[in-house]
């Protein structure tokens, strides 16, 4: 019996954390999407040229599944075609056509995941930047018996983290 106990704990979703602090519910995941439009706001004007042109190969990318999925179907349909045709009439330069389109989306997926790791990439350095120079221009702005208080300069250390 503690056996399938700990082989269950293993595969849980509500394993418990490493830290020993209890794991979060449900309620709790989505009351932490209440910061996202603050989050898309920050990242917005950390870059607005990144920020669409990440938004717009998220979309292309999404998009190129079902694209694909019609060329095969397009695929599959032009070889029963072809089956139905005599041997001497088949022409098989529009399944090859197909076949080369589809080709050409996998590789545009790839290269459009590759774009979109750039752009995560350069987008991430710069939010980064940004809000270490906003903490900066903040603690410039502040007395020094704030800096004195141990739980405010926790706090400051934490958010330059």
């Amino acid at each position: 019996m503690a056996r399938s106990d700990s082989f269950l704990s293993t595969i849980s979703a509500k394993k418990p954390r490493p830290d020993g602090k209890p794991s979060l519910t449900v309620k709790e995941r989505f009351s932490a999407l209440k910061n996202l439009p603050e989050f898309l706001r920050l990242i917005w004007q950390t870059s607005p040229a990144l920020t669409l042109g990440n938004v717009g190969l998220r979309l292309l990318r999404a998009a190129l599944p079902v694209a694909m999925l019609y060329i095969g179907q397009l695929i599959l349909d032009t070889v029963v075609q072809l089956s139905r045709q005599p041997a001497t009439e088949r022409a098989l330069t529009p399944v090859l056509t197909l076949v080369a389109l589809e080709f050409g989306l996998a590789i545009l997926s790839d290269a459009l995941g590759r774009g979109v790791a750039l752009l995560d990439s350069l987008l991430g350095d710069l939010f980064a930047n940004q809000t270490s120079v906003r903490l900066m221009q903040h603690a410039a702005e502040l007395d020094l018996d704030q800096f004195e208080d141990s739980a405010f300069y926790d706090k400051l250390e934490r958010a330059r983290r």
